[in-house]
């Protein structure tokens, strides 16, 4: 490398071989640091975007593709790169990346508009299967884009690897925290947010293109910078145009009539939209489907089986609401004469800026009133941050009954219906206090053993004899008493449904059918029918699909019966479905190149070292993914409000990965290989510990403060992130010294494996547990640490490689 030495130089003065920008200078590696750490930033908050407007348009089952679109542009770039190394290399390499960001830009803005202008997809079938594949190809663009951006930086700074992966990974994590501000102002914008940052990425490629004496070569002519603000130029343009006369407006929803929304608004949530007024009822729903009723003062609230806990309470209290939405529940308790109401309300914009602002005094006021204590809270992490004791805790169902009945929300784990959440909330009932419990006819056995299991957990002997359950149209409502009901509370109960036409479904002395009655005193649900075609088995913190009601014995079953996934478990076949896709994918990944190329690695002299290489990178991917997705579900469940324990996590996960790669940055050659190796095996001894060990470690801290919890949370997950993060900077130099040709196919094959181990993961977190998973992150390690790349003796030339 001609010119100055690699390390970094930002300087005020008059080098004319170093570019000013705004009285600063940028050369080549700090230019390409920061553009790479945008791009990867870009690339975030345009997954995260994606991710909402899926589940508004197509549904939360289909929400899951926009997950791998990112994963599969990694590895399609980095495959890319491998065949026609021509699109980035020296000497136009930073001109190259330029034009790459900015088509990056062009690309997010062109998906976005196409999202927003395509038709809602309600059932999946085959006529829908071109639309789809259109989407979803069109939406994977810009991440092919940055895919190769990063792919084409690590092929040429593998000397800097662990500085530039330090970069990659703080990129990240910035754009998972600015992806909750962006989101706020509309996913569809975010979108064009993400335009503007990858175009600043191209300026910034061919500022630092410039410079003359760079570790990578003067450039064949300096980057033109026209090209670069054009497209600055027009992201700006575009940006402001849809905030001063909107033009990114979604024209069609599933279940909604766009002609009757009168206020639409997102946040990192979800989509909120509400219907115009009909006779005092506005419809509230969340990602155009689950629904809530805001209703005016003046409407009659109709009577419904979730509010029986009042026939036994009347006016004693307090009560909480877990969901109150629109406060049709709050409203049910009111009547019921309690003066003493929280209610715990996820969404901030549902409480701040629908019911407290747009929709205050349409509502009467609901959420203002004396009686009324709302907050801005996910429900289970309130109940366990206070101590206060309640006279009834009431959920009650808020999503549609076409989402639920299609299978749409198997895929979403819902910490309120698992044993442990079932636990905490009969812990927090006073004596004589009951949980009330709403949901749709389809699953009450399930909900049925969830109540049993819940009891047995707090020491009930006859959980029977604690349970009650009515039902009304199409729903049902079972009552949970911490107590034993007494005969004239079931005399009362039984007394009240048939007086208002609601239909009994379940009692301590009538359990309705045998399935029903030897659910009710089974000590393991799961040996009552071995054979019943749904899933009674109560979900737990460690498995919390309580929507996922496919046995594991009958997966190939159902698997084989299209007309059945098609119109009951369409969360299932998303995931199957692209299980199978990116196994093809990560198959053609693998061996096309090997068709492609001049000097196929077969014929290499060390061809074995350098499959070794391949399948090193291979376990990185798929190893890092079951791990992150095992240590999110727990350590969010941990820390409570699961958005912002979201970001928590995954941002120390990936800040302390960042600094796991600074940490190599010494080690080069044999010592990089014994490194590797001996961390990665420290790396799975962890994992180890922690399978066992985590759950029931948390289990017995959640009680803490929360700042205590978060330190914990942060303490835990640096020793993983720094070993994880050990791993791809000293197995990029350990192939670069051989190879170095082959570093785009090993990061496009580590992004391959990311996405199918995805989907994998998920398949085996609903079937057996998430724990299941940091199991499976040690296999893969473990294989990953017999995988490591040798050293040669010797650099191998690029002519060699």
């Amino acid at each position: 490398m001609a010119g100055r030495s690699a390390g970094t130089q930002w300087a005020v003065g008059g080098d004319p071989d170093v570019v000013s920008l705004g009285g600063m200078t940028l050369s080549q590696r700090p230019g390409l640091f920061a553009g790479v750490a945008l791009v990867t930033g870009a690339t975030i908050i345009l997954q995260i975007a994606l991710t909402r407007l899926y589940s508004a348009l197509l549904g939360h089952h289909l929400a899951f593709l926009a997950i791998s679109l990112s994963l599969f542009g990694v590895g399609l770039g980095g495959v890319l790169l491998y065949v026609i190394p021509a699109l980035a290399r020296p000497p136009r390499l930073f001109a190259r990346l330029a034009l790459l960001s900015g088509a990056m830009a062009l690309s997010a803005a062109f998906a976005m508009h196409h999202l927003v202008q395509s038709k809602p997809i309600v059932k999946l079938d085959l006529s829908v299967l071109g639309q789809l594949s259109a989407t979803y190809l069109i939406t994977s663009l810009p991440f092919v884009f940055s895919g190769l951006v990063v792919a084409a930086a690590i092929r040429f700074a593998t000397s800097d690897i662990s500085r530039l992966y330090l970069f990659d990974l703080v990129g990240a994590a910035a754009g998972g925290l600015a992806a909750v501000a962006a989101l706020r102002v509309g996913a569809p914008r975010a979108g064009l947010i993400v335009a503007v940052i990858a175009a600043l990425a191209g300026i910034i490629f061919a500022i630092a293109g410039r410079d003359r004496k760079g570790p990578f070569g003067r450039e064949q002519r300096p980057p033109s910078l026209v090209v670069p603000a054009l497209v600055l130029i027009t992201s700006v343009g575009l940006l402001g145009w849809d905030g001063a006369a909107p033009w990114l407006q979604i024209r069609e929803l599933r279940w909604v009539k766009m002609e009757r929304v009168e206020l639409m608004r997102w946040n990192e949530m979800a989509l909120i939209t509400v219907d115009k007024p009909v006779r005092g009822v506005a419809w509230m729903r969340m990602d155009a489907s689950a629904a809530t009723a805001i209703l005016a003062p003046e409407r009659k609230l109709p009577l419904h089986p979730d509010e029986m806990a009042y026939v036994l309470h009347g006016g004693q209290g307090p009560v909480l609401v877990i969901g109150a939405g629109g406060g049709r529940d709050v409203l049910a308790a009111l009547r019921a004469g309690q003066k003493d109401i929280y209610a715990a309300e996820i969404n901030p914009l549902i409480v701040n800026e629908v019911m407290l602002d747009k929709y205050y005094e349409f509502s009467g006021r609901l959420f203002a009133r004396p009686e009324v204590h709302v907050h801005v809270a996910d429900g289970r992490s309130f109940v366990r941050s206070h101590e206060r004791k309640y006279r009834n805790i009431v959920i009650s169902l808020v999503d549609t009954w076409a989402a639920s009945s299609v299978g749409a929300l198997s895929l979403s784990e819902n910490s309120l219906y698992t044993v442990e959440a079932y636990r905490d909330f009969i812990e927090h009932l006073e004596p004589e206090g009951t949980l009330l419990v709403n949901r749709w006819d389809r699953e009450f056995e399930r909900l049925l053993a969830l109540s049993v299991a819940g009891l047995r957990a707090t020491g009930a002997r006859q959980p029977a004899d604690h349970l009650f359950a009515c039902g009304h149209k199409r729903s049902t409502s079972i009552l949970l008493k911490a107590t034993p009901l007494t005969d004239r509370e079931i005399h009362k109960l039984r007394r009240h449904c048939k007086r208002h036409r609601f239909y009994e479904v379940f009692a301590p002395d009538r359990a309705s059918t045998k399935l029903r009655g030897r659910i009710a005193r089974a000590v393991d649900v799961r040996q009552v029918a071995p054979n019943y075609p749904t899933d009674l088995s109560p979900p737990t913190d460690d498995r919390p699909f309580f929507f996922h009601t496919v046995p594991l014995r009958r997966l190939v079953e159902v698997l084989g019966d299209w007309k059945l996934m098609r119109s009951q478990h369409q969360g299932l076949l998303t995931l199957v479905g692209l299980l199978l896709v990116s196994t093809v994918v990560g198959v053609v990944f693998l061996l096309g190149p090997l068709l492609v190329r001049r000097v196929p690695i077969l014929g290499a002299p060390d061809r074995f070292e350098r499959l070794r290489a391949l399948a090193f990178f291979l376990c990185l991917g798929g190893g890092f993914v079951f791990v992150e997705l095992a240590l999110v579900q727990q350590l969010v469940m941990f820390l409570g409000h699961p958005v912002y324990a979201l970001s928590t996590v995954l941002v120390a996960l990936l800040l302390t990965t960042g600094i796991g790669s600074l940490l190599t940055a010494k080690l080069d050659g044999p010592r990089a290989r014994g490194a590797a190796a001996w961390r990665a095996q420290l790396l799975v001894a962890l994992l180890l510990g922690y399978a066992v060990g985590l759950g029931p470690a948390l289990d017995r801290l959640v009680s803490l403060p929360f700042v205590l919890r978060l330190a914990l949370t942060v303490l835990m997950i640096t020793p993983l992130g720094l070993l994880m993060g050990s791993q791809m900077p000293l197995g990029i130099k350990l192939v670069a010294r051989r190879a170095e040709a082959l570093v785009p196919w090993c990061w496009g094959l580590n992004g391959a494996a990311s996405v199918v181990a995805t989907a994998l993961a998920t398949l085996v977190a609903l079937h057996i547990g998430f724990a299941a998973l940091l199991w499976t992150g040690a296999a893969v390690y473990l294989a990953a640490s017999v995988a490591v790349p040798r050293a040669p003796r010797r650099s191998i030339r690029p002519s060699e490689s």
